[in-house]
């Protein structure tokens, strides 16, 4: 099925389906937000620091979304690019340096992925380490992906994509300090984002559903273009909805006195509370 840019943009950008799969994305993001909510609630009796835990687990959430997204979004260009370019000046172009553009596209999703999670939405409550375990499970979450496209949907046109792909991945681990010991530490905080990373899963799922069995996402753009476009659907959703959470906790805030503490602080006090529901931290 041949259609123009054209053609594209009047199908994805039709107001009532644009607006659905928009609303969509918008409520999966709040029903997120309750289950990080009661989970932070549950688990500190303090409110300020089960407020502070909601927002460590939400940056969280943001940043796997933002280095899923950056990775697929490199993918899906270089794929359109290799599978649709067969002819002319640029075929040419390509046939002989796409392994070079290929290096290009992966450094532009570092950088889109720097974009998002410093600029767009800047993440204030993950330190460096912290950062790196996340991506380092963004990792898992692009496996359990691919492994989805190539198994379970059948579709092997992206098997070129598995060696540069793993490449990315030890690329990762230069994010952190390369010792053994660092290593571990980093493999023990990124089993801590397992249900993080589940939750992410369930919700570019549910999307993909959606999006599949009413036609708004087209069979014919190649699963891995679906995906990047769901992902964009859930960022446009996380800018637009980040602050409220912000304010409602303001506002909930109002009238009482207390000096604002950065979460490692209330880390520190009560620590016989570690022991409970110690399920998304370890």
């Amino acid at each position: 099925m041949n259609m123009s840019f054209q053609d594209y943009v009047a199908h994805y950008f039709e107001p009532s389906d644009f607006t659905i799969f928009l609303l969509i994305a918008f409520g999966l993001l709040v029903a997120i937000y309750a289950v990080f909510y009661t989970y932070s609630k549950g688990k500190y009796k303090n409110p300020q620091r089960a407020k502070e835990e909601f927002f460590f687990l939400s940056e969280r959430f943001y940043e796997l979304i933002f280095s899923g997204g950056s990775i697929i979004g490199f993918m899906a260009v270089y794929f359109y690019l290799d599978f649709f370019n067969h002819s002319g000046a640029f075929f040419e172009f390509w046939d002989k340096y796409s392994d070079y553009l290929l290096l290009v596209f992966m450094i532009i999703s570092i950088v889109f992925n720097s974009f998002l999670d410093h600029v767009l939405i800047r993440l204030k409550r993950i330190h460096r380490d912290e950062m790196a375990s996340i991506r380092l499970i963004g990792m898992l979450y692009m496996i359990l992906i691919f492994g989805y496209i190539k198994f379970i949907y059948e579709d092997n046109n992206y098997d070129m994509f598995i060696a540069y792909f793993l490449t990315l991945m030890i690329g990762r681990f230069v994010y952190f300090d390369a010792s053994f010991k660092d290593f571990l530490n980093c493999i023990k905080l990124a089993a801590a984002n397992i249900p993080i990373m589940i939750m992410g899963l369930a919700y570019l799922g549910i999307m993909c559903f959606y999006g599949y069995s009413t036609g708004y996402l087209l069979k014919h753009n190649g699963v891995i273009t679906n995906i990047f476009f769901v992902h964009l659907f859930i960022i446009v959703a996380i800018f637009f909805l980040h602050f409220i959470p912000e304010i409602l906790f303001k506002n909930k805030k109002k009238g009482k006195g207390g000096n604002k503490k950065h979460r490692d602080e209330y880390l520190e006090d009560d620590d016989e509370e570690e022991i409970d529901l110690e399920i998304l931290d370890l």
